[in-house]
């Protein structure tokens, strides 16, 4: 399993249970990574899995993880629209779109895998 260290370059005491390493591989310089859709300084690949503690405790980012944004957009009953990226997680996948209605609105929470398209929403939204 490959983990990716966003903080800093890869060093001896920087990562868990060095017996189980396959590989450690460190950048030049800081690199966007698509695997997990951030910068990192490198990876170190391990025979297994690390714990969760583990991967916390070292601020690794598991292979696969990427960052997504929502964007919620509020339609008022008057014609008001407000849009906002109101939130940003780490996740394997793409969390789920919703919409909700209230007396006064209509709520959709849509997610983006790039910050650019999640800031192009809000503009597009803002000009309806």
């Amino acid at each position: 399993m490959r983990y990716y260290s966003t903080q800093r370059p890869i060093m001896p005491g920087g990562y868990p249970n060095a017996a189980d390493v396959t590989e450690i591989n460190n950048f030049d310089e800081k690199a966007f990574c698509e695997e997990i859709g951030a910068k990192a300084w490198g990876y170190v690949d391990y025979w297994g899995s690390l714990s969760p503690e583990q991967i916390a405790d070292y601020e690794l980012t598991p292979a696969g993880m990427k960052t997504y944004w929502s964007v919620t957009t509020s339609i008022y009953d008057d014609g008001r629209i407000t849009s906002n990226i109101t939130s940003k997680v780490r996740a394997v996948c793409k969390p789920d779109d919703a919409q909700r209605s209230t007396k006064q609105k209509d709520i959709y929470v849509e997610w983006f895998e790039k910050h650019e398209d999640a800031e192009n929403w809000v503009k597009e939204a803002e000009n309806a």
